[in-house]
C-alpha cells in the first residue's frame, strides 16, 4: 500500500513530533549583598588575618650570619644562602695537619640557642660509616668475613627468597643486597614522608622483616636503610654483642666520641630538625634503625675527632675506605649520591663509603646524611677534610662540602630557586582565597559565568581552606612574608561572612547539567578533604 491508497485525511497528516525537553529556567544572578554585610566582612577579614599572624605555626627567622675562622666563613658566605640556614656548624682542616681546624657557625638550634661545636645534631646516614667500620674491624680481626651470607649468619631464619639468604655482608654494606630502600612494613610511611614526618616510627624491626624479604635488584646499587639495620643485626649475631654496645666498643670509644649517642629523644641542647628556618619537622624515632642513622645524634666536634682519626689512618676499621666496587651503577643511588655523581666521574664504593673524583679536590671519600630536617656530611679529600652539620633540610650538605674542598668555592644552586618557592607559596595561599572572595562578590564564577549556589559556595570555600592549609604546611615561609597567609585567611573569612548572607537567598544547585555539577562537586570536595587532612596531619605531628 502507498500513500496514494490512504484516505486523503490520513495521507496529509504529518508524523507526530517528539515533545521537546523543557529547558531549565535561567537562574538570575543573586542579589548584591548590602553595604552592612560587606562592612561586617571587612571586620571578620581583619580579625582573621590578625589571628592567623598570631597563631602562625612557623617562626620568622632572620638570615643566618656566619661566625668563626675568617677564610672558612668567607667560603661559606660565598656558597650558602643564609635565608635557608636554621643552624649550621662546619669544620675544615688539612688532611696532613689534623691539629689546625677551622670552625664556622651560623644560626640557632631552635630560634634562641646559638650553634656551637658541641651542639648535638641528628647524624642521619653518616652513622652508617660507623656501622661499616665496625664490620671492617671485625673482618680485620677474623671475627667474620665479607663473603659470609645472611643465610650463614642467620641459620635459624627460614628465608622466603634464596637471593636474600645468599646476599653477602659486603653486598649489604654496599647496597647491593636487594633489600628494601626505606622503612619496612610501616603503614604510615608514605603519609609521614610526604608531610616531612618520621617515616620510620612504625617500621618493622629488621628481624621481623627479613624472613619475608624479597630481593628487588642485586645487580646495581640500591641505597637501603633496611640493609644497614640487617647488617647491624648480623654483626651483633657474629660478635654476640648488642649493636649499640658493639659500635661503641669498636669505633666510638676508641676515637673518643663521647657525645655520639643513640637516643629516641633530642639530647640536651640538641638542634631539632627544620624543613627550613622557622619550620619544624619531626625528628625520627626508631632505635631498630639506628645502624642506618635513625635516632642517632652527634656533634661537629665528635665528627671532627672521627675524621681526624680517619685522615691519620688510626680509626678502627680503616679497611672500610678501601674501594670494593668500581663504577657503581647510579640507577638506584640516593638523592645526595645522584647529585654528587654529577660533580665528577664514576662513583666507587668502599664499605659504605662513597669515593668520587671531585674537580679541584681530587679523590674524596665521603658519606652524607639527611632526614626531613637535618643535613650532614663528612668528606676526606686529598688535601683537606670537611665536616658539616645543619638542622635545615634546605642545606645542600654534599654539594657544599665539595665546594669547600675546592680552591675557589662558588655559590651553590638552590634545592629549588627562591623565586619559584615564593611564587608557589603565594599562589597556593592567595589564589584560591581570592577566587572565593571574587565569586561571592560577583555572584558568578569568573570564567564559566555560572551563578552562585550553595554547592559552589561549599566547593570554593573547602578548596580555599585546603589550599591555605597546604601552603602553611608545604610553602616556603622562610622566604615568603607571613602576611601572605594572613591575607588569605582574611579573604576567606570575609567571603564566608558574605556567603552566610547569601546562603538562604540562593538555590542549592544551579547548573546547566545537574549530574555534571554534582559529580564535580563531590570530586572537588573529596580532593579538598584529602589535601586539608594531609596538611593538618603534617602540622599536628610537629605541634
Amino acid at each position: 500500500m502507498t500513500s496514494d491508497d490512504l484516505p486523503q485525511d490520513q495521507a496529509s497528516e504529518p508524523a507526530p513530533k517528539r515533545p521537546k525537553r523543557p529547558k531549565r529556567p535561567r537562574i538570575p544572578r543573586a542579589a548584591r549583598a548590602p553595604g552592612r554585610v560587606w562592612l561586617a566582612a571587612l571586620g571578620a577579614g581583619v580579625a582573621a588575618a590578625l589571628l592567623a599572624l598570631l597563631l602562625f605555626p612557623h617562626e620568622s627567622m632572620p638570615p643566618a650570619e656566619f661566625e668563626g675562622d675568617g677564610e672558612l666563613v668567607g667560603d661559606l658566605e660565598a656558597s650558602v644562602d643564609p635565608d635557608l640556614v636554621q643552624g649550621m656548624a662546619v669544620a675544615r682542616f688539612p688532611a696532613d695537619d689534623t691539629g689546625a681546624v677551622e670552625w664556622a657557625f651560623a644560626g640557632t638550634t631552635d630560634g634562641e640557642a646559638p650553634v656551637e661545636e658541641d651542639t648535638p645534631f641528628e647524624t642521619a646516614s653518616v652513622f652508617k660509616t660507623f656501622t661499616a667500620m665496625t664490620l671492617a674491624d671485625m673482618v680485620e680481626n677474623g671475627e667474620t668475613s665479607l663473603d659470609r651470607t645472611l643465610g650463614e649468619v642467620f641459620s635459624d631464619v627460614d628465608f622466603t627468597d634464596d637471593a636474600i639468604a645468599d646476599a653477602t655482608l659486603e653486598q649489604v654494606a654496599n647496597h647491593h643486597s636487594g633489600l628494601s630502600q626505606g622503612a619496612a612494613g610501616a603503614p604510615d610511611a608514605l603519609v609521614r614522608s610526604l608531610t616531612f614526618g618520621d617515616a620510620y616510627r612504625n617500621a618493622l624491626p629488621p628481624m621481623d622483616y627479613l624472613p619475608d624479604a624479597v630481593a628487588v635488584n642485586q645487580d646495581s646499587y640500591m641505597y637501603s636503610n633496611v640493609g644497614y639495620t640487617v647488617l647491624a643485626e648480623a654483626l651483633a649475631q657474629e660478635s654476640a654483642t648488642p649493636y649499640e654496645e658493639l659500635v661503641r666498643e669498636r669505633v666510638l670509644d676508641p676515637v673518643g666520641m663521647d657525645d655520639t649517642v643513640i637516643s629516641e629523644g633530642i639530647p640536651e641542647g640538641g638542634a631539632p630538625p627544620y624543613v627550613e628556618p622557622g619550620a619544624r619537622s619531626e625528628e625520627w624515632h626508631n632505635t631498630d634503625y639506628a645502624a642506618a642513622g635513625v635516632t642517632t645524634w652527634s656533634t661537629t666536634a665528635d665528627l671532627t675527632r672521627f675524621m681526624t682519626a680517619v685522615a691519620e689512618g688510626t680509626a678502627p676499621g680503616m679497611g672500610a675506605l678501601e674501594v670494593q666496587r668500581e663504577d657503581v651503577d647510579a640507577d638506584g643511588l640516593s638523592e645526595d649520591a645522584e647529585e654528587a655523581e654529577g660533580v665528577g666521574g664514576s662513583l666507587d664504593m668502599g664499605l659504605g663509603w662513597h669515593v668520587l673524583d671531585v674537580p679541584d679536590a681530587g679523590e674524596v671519600s665521603w658519606h652524607s646524611g639527611g632526614t626531613y630536617g637535618t643535613r650532614t656530611m663528612v668528606a676526606l679529600g686529598e688535601d683537606e677534610v670537611v665536616v658539616i652539620m645543619a638542622n635545615s633540610f634546605m642545606v645542600e650538605a654534599p654539594a657544599l662540602a665539595f665546594e669547600l674542598l675546592s680552591d675557589d668555592p662558588e655559590p651553590l644552586p638552590a634545592l629549588m630557586p627562591p623565586a619559584f618557592l615564593i611564587t608557589q607559596t603565594v599562589l597556593m595561599a592567595l589564589l584560591p582565597a581570592l577566587l572565593l572572595l571574587t565569586f561571592v562578590a560577583r555572584r558568578r564564577t569568573l570564567i564559566t559565568q555560572r551563578p552562585l549556589d550553595r554547592l559552589r559556595l561549599v566547593s570554593f570555600l573547602s578548596g580555599a581552606v585546603a589550599w591555605l592549609l597546604a601552603a602553611v604546611k608545604f610553602g616556603s615561609w622562610a622566604l615568603t612574608p607571613h602576611a601572605v597567609a594572613a591575607g588569605a585567611a582574611g579573604a576567606i573569612a570575609a567571603a564566608v561572612t558574605v556567603g552566610v548572607w547569601h546562603w538562604k537567598r540562593v538555590p542549592v544547585e544551579a547548573a546547566r547539567w545537574r549530574w555534571l555539577h554534582i559529580t564535580v562537586f563531590v570530586l572537588s570536595l573529596l580532593f579538598s578533604l584529602v589535601l586539608a587532612g594531609a596538611s593538618v596531619f603534617g602540622l599536628a605531628i610537629i605541634a
